[in-house]
């Protein structure tokens, strides 16, 4: 919003530089001013934050039969991290492990998305870093684009995308208040298990007196998603009120519902505890030590050329264009927890990559490597279940819907709902930034998750997540809603004939599975085959039903499959089958299968390095390269 006076239509605005009146409660004052009347403000008309796509449970046996991945072999956490004090440099891509070839699908992406008809969004910058070096960068689209939810502006009128183009990263925000909380952790004035009534005495209306910091930071303190401030509330003072005596929808731990209001009371704990207000404190404590000048709440009016416009609020007649997107923020001063600040696609990774150097950055020490570590692991598996969302203190884990291709239970960090995203993949010390103004002009078109996993996918196959030796091997699972079948005959002695099979799976957990199954009747009737599946410096991973699922470690397993039945030994003419289906949404690398044999004790009957049985493969779904 332009200071003071008038926003970019003319509108009386008041003003913030009188005596008395700060930034924050003057942008109040704007909201409350453009909230007079508001009955009847449109249910589209907030963000309520960004969760991750609503989908069925899944199917209790699927989620039952989900191969146990963790530990994953005698390794460190791959969040247990000492790091170093290095700073980001630009690299060539293949200096750091990247494949440029690969990396040059990127644009592409992007601009499918651009070209997507209703848009994804107007714009969109990216960065993509790993091992300390800054590989791609790029930009495509516009900044501001749109005069209006339907009237686009004359091309002389529009800002292009840049690399360094500011957005609004809505939800994001909250790792930056995590990390703040986090920091009075490490300090001893406060504790995960603090209730949170003993700080804000207010919060223990309505039944809340037990919800812990802990429950606040991992969206299981029974708190509603969302409650409207902006329009329902007359100024800051009854708004904070609203929230800390909000009544719970479920007692504390026990479900997970993603939920703004959490986020906006830590902000309130870490003001009190503080002395001071939280734009202040991240600036003093977080972003100035790193070095991040770009990031902000509240950018000042000279920056607005630089900041991609958002939505085009119809109630309201005007773009939201300068100031935060979020209706709850903004009735707060712009400032809240939960969402408000706003950066550059390059102070993200410095603010990634403190956390890949286990919480240092140049010399600033920002957290201390255990917290990082403690930050990243995940705490509600045991709440939400197999398939279920994961989350650290703070940052979301494990999260298919756009982690895509770099999924693991380690991988983080957050999305935010204007159509920003951040992903640290620890595994590869790997950083990728998205940001995109996907509610301009409007939230009804914004679908950046589509784009988010394809260029998340795109970067796991430039770094050669899929290992090589199955990468010359059939290849099925990377298109949702689909079901895929490899089929192979073989003729049985009926003596100990076994399946072997070399196969990498990288599949949304408990959602994509992949099936090794046998007939032994033509096909009439399949009966799952139960095996175990073994590598090289690898825990063997037993598959007690013959479905395979999840992120599979990045390895390329060999599976080793009994062909016997209850009664013993399967004998004569049988098929063997691998049967993948994938849901309608959301999906990691699929899978690879390389070798397929047959065995009975030491003759080998199919062989699929033998060019004749490799013909006489059935592939119904699955693909070859080339």
């Amino acid at each position: 919003m332009d200071q003071p006076g008038t926003d970019q239509n003319g509108t009386d605005q008041p003003r913030t530089d009188q005596p008395g009146i700060t930034r924050r409660v003057g942008l109040t004052a704007g909201a409350l001013a453009a909230c007079t009347g508001a009955v009847g403000l449109t249910t589209a008309a907030h963000a309520m934050g960004d969760p991750s796509p609503r989908k069925e449970r899944p199917e209790k046996q699927a989620a039952a039969s989900a191969p146990g991945w963790r530990p994953g072999g005698p390794h460190p956490h791959p969040w247990n991290r000492r790091g170093s004090s290095k700073t980001l440099e630009e690299v060539e891509p293949a200096d750091v492990g990247l494949d440029a070839d690969v990396l040059a699908q990127l644009p592409g992406i992007l601009r499918a998305g651009l070209d997507n008809d209703p848009p994804r969004f107007s714009g969109a910058t990216l960065l993509v870093a790993s091992q300390r070096g800054i590989a791609y960068e790029h930009a495509d689209g516009y900044a501001l684009r749109w005069q209006d939810a339907s009237t686009e502006l004359p091309e002389a009128e529009r800002i292009p995308t840049r690399t360094d183009t500011i957005y609004d990263l809505a939800s994001i925000s909250k790792i930056f208040t995590a990390t703040a909380v986090m920091q009075h952790v490490e300090a001893g004035l406060l504790s995960l298990e603090d209730r949170v009534a003993d700080h804000l005495p207010r919060f223990a209306e309505n039944g809340k007196g037990e919800v812990t910091v802990q429950h606040l930071l991992t969206h299981v303190g029974g708190l509603p998603a969302f409650i409207n401030l902006y329009s329902a509330f007359p100024d800051i003072p009854s708004r904070i009120d609203a929230v800390l005596t909000v009544a719970p929808s479920t007692p504390p731990g026990t479900k997970y519902v993603y939920s703004d209001l959490g986020l906006i009371t830590l902000a309130l704990i870490v003001e009190k505890l503080s002395g001071t207000s939280l734009d202040a404190y991240v600036r003093e404590h977080i972003t100035g030590p790193l070095g991040m000048d770009e990031t902000m709440y509240n950018p000042p009016a000279e920056l607005k050329d630089r900041i991609a416009a958002t939505e085009y609020v119809e109630y309201y007649g005007r773009l939201v264009h300068g100031h935060v997107h979020d209706e709850n923020a903004y009735s707060l001063g712009g400032v809240a927890g939960h969402a408000g600040v706003f950066s550059t696609a390059r102070d993200l990774a410095v603010f990634a990559q403190m956390f890949l150097h286990g919480g240092i950055y140049g010399g600033a020490r920002i957290l201390q490597p255990d917290t990082v570590e403690s930050m990243f692991t995940d705490r509600i598996a045991g709440i939400t279940g197999v398939g279920g969302a994961r989350r650290g203190l703070g940052p979301e884990l494990e999260a298919w819907f756009y982690h895509a291709g770099l999924t693991s239970p380690y991988s983080g960090v957050h999305t935010g709902f204007t159509g920003t995203s951040l992903v640290i993949d620890p595994l590869t010390a790997t950083v990728v930034v998205l940001l995109t103004n996907s509610v301009h002009p409007t939230r009804e078109w914004s679908t950046t998750s589509v784009t988010r996993r394809e260029v998340s996918t795109c970067v796991a196959h430039a770094l050669g997540v899929v290992p090589e030796s199955v990468r010359s091997g059939w290849r099925a699972g990377d298109r949702d809603a689909a079901t895929a079948t490899l089929e192979i005959s073989a003729d049985l002695p009926g003596r100990e004939p076994v399946l072997e099979a070399e196969l990498f799976a990288h599949l949304e957990t408990a959602y994509d599975l992949l099936v090794l199954e046998v007939s032994a009747d033509a096909g009439e009737s399949w009966t799952p085959l139960p095996g175990r599946l073994t590598a090289r410096h690898q825990e063997p991973v037993e598959i007690p039903d013959g479905t395979i699922t999840g992120w599979g470690r990045r390895v390329a397993w060999t599976g080793t499959f009994p062909l016997v039945d209850t009664s013993g030994p399967l004998s004569g003419e049988v098929q063997v089958r691998l049967a993948l289906t994938t849901d309608g949404s959301t999906r990691g690398l699929g899978a690879w299968v390389g070798r397929l044999r047959v065995l009975d004790r030491r003759q080998v009957l199919v062989d699929t390095d033998r060019p004749e049985d490799r013909d006489a493969v059935v592939a119904d779904g699955w693909s070859l390269p080339g």
